[in-house]
């Protein structure tokens, strides 16, 4: 029995591309459904744009608090 995670991200692959596949997953989903009209699709592009804003962001936040704690330790 097959137990991976299908294809993995690659090293260094934007933050929003790693917490957001499936998201993205959907839209991909919805065009095919949808005979690749992207009017049909719009609450799943929002989504996948709502969840890139917060991926970046938290990611940022991190990025800040991790140089805060380095260089709050010196």
């Amino acid at each position: 029995m097959y137990t991976g995670s299908g294809k993995k991200h690659a090293e260094g692959a934007p933050i929003e591309q790693i917490k957001c596949k499936k998201e993205a997953c959907n839209i991909q989903w919805c065009l095919a459904r949808r005979n690749h009209q992207e009017k049909y699709c719009l609450d799943f592009i929002k989504a996948w744009k709502e969840c890139c804003e917060k991926a970046k962001l938290n990611e940022a936040r991190r990025l800040e608090s991790e140089a805060a704690a380095r260089s709050g330790g010196e």
